[in-house]
């Protein structure tokens, strides 16, 4: 067990003080409907309401992330953070209190020529569209409701203006691998790689058992050791009602650990029942915690290399 807590953890003071990432879910409501994503099943189910974070709850998020130089804010999760009808004002406001990196993952659909100028001239520090393959015939299967096309003329278009620009933004595409876009990956990497300054491929995971996945039905399959989850020490989540998650899969709120509105980040951050969860990982008693238990998308979090690697190669890390 000690070596596990050697190993794991904190990597710094820093870090144990207050989130080295925010990951932050402004809205709940998306225009697309990808066969990766649980979104489909989520806005069916009868208490799914369309929500948009009040802009107070954001202010305090970004004001408290503000006194921590180098935390990575990042607009994500469960909804399309651009369908946010203040989402450019939030993007403005953060920069204006110098928050650093600050990063925007998108499918790209909104992103319109204008709101890729602003995003560019406000110093945001990473752009990731999420693609997910290569073909529009792929492209169509994967992102339901999505238009290929577009988002390409998009993507250039953010191209030709960073350029254009002499902007400092760093883009990104990424895509999930999956069976559907199966023989597609290595061409999609190719052609990228050398028009944006990352690809990330990502594995396909069953976001906390709520898609199948091929390795759940492989389960006579050999796993190695489980390892704590890294994201208990570098990332919270926070949703579209200010609650503060510890799983960032968390689709269902099943791990609210605080309400942000009521506490500060750094004290929820701190707190003695976040210290009992990271030390059940450490000691390897996952099925004491209720989300970690039957968790089967854990051997996809590793120590080794996440999004914090992808930043640090792009140089946009603090």
């Amino acid at each position: 067990m000690m070596k596990k807590a050697d190993a794991y953890g904190f990597q710094n003071e820093r870090e144990s003080r207050f989130p080295r990432m925010i990951c932050l879910e402004i809205t709940n409501v998306c225009n697309m409907r990808c066969i990766h994503c649980p979104y489909e099943q989520i806005s069916q189910q009868k208490d799914y309401a369309p929500k948009f974070m009040p802009w107070e709850v954001f202010r305090k998020i970004a004001d408290e992330a503000a006194r921590f130089p180098g935390t990575i804010f990042r607009f994500v999760c469960d909804g399309e953070p651009m369908m946010h009808p203040d989402f450019m004002r939030m993007a403005a406001y953060a920069k204006k209190k110098n928050i650093s990196p600050l990063t925007v993952t998108t499918n790209g659909m909104f992103l319109s020529s204008g709101k890729s100028e602003e995003l560019i001239k406000l110093g945001v520090e990473l752009i990731e569209i999420s693609l997910d393959a290569f073909s529009a015939k792929t492209y169509e299967k994967i992102r339901i409701g999505g238009d290929f096309a577009l988002v390409l003329r998009n993507v250039d278009e953010l191209l030709r203006l960073r350029e254009d620009l002499n902007g400092n933004t760093k883009i990104m595409v990424s895509a999930i691998d999956q069976p559907a876009a199966a023989g597609e990956l290595a061409e999609f990497r190719k052609y990228w790689e050398k028009r944006v300054d990352k690809v990330i491929i990502r594995k396909l995971t069953s976001i906390g058992g709520l898609l199948e996945t091929p390795e759940m039905q492989e389960k006579s399959l050999p796993k190695p050791e489980r390892w704590p989850c890294p994201l208990l020490w570098r990332r919270l989540f926070i949703n579209v009602d200010g609650k503060a998650e510890f799983c960032v899969d968390d689709w269902l709120d099943e791990s609210v650990i605080a309400d942000v509105a009521e506490d500060d980040i750094a004290r929820i951050w701190a707190s003695s029942e976040y210290a009992r969860i990271r030390d059940a990982h450490l000691k390897g008693y996952f099925s004491q915690i209720k989300k970690c238990g039957d968790c089967c998308d854990w051997p996809a979090r590793t120590w080794a290399y996440d999004y914090f690697h992808a930043l640090e190669s792009l140089g946009v890390m603090k």
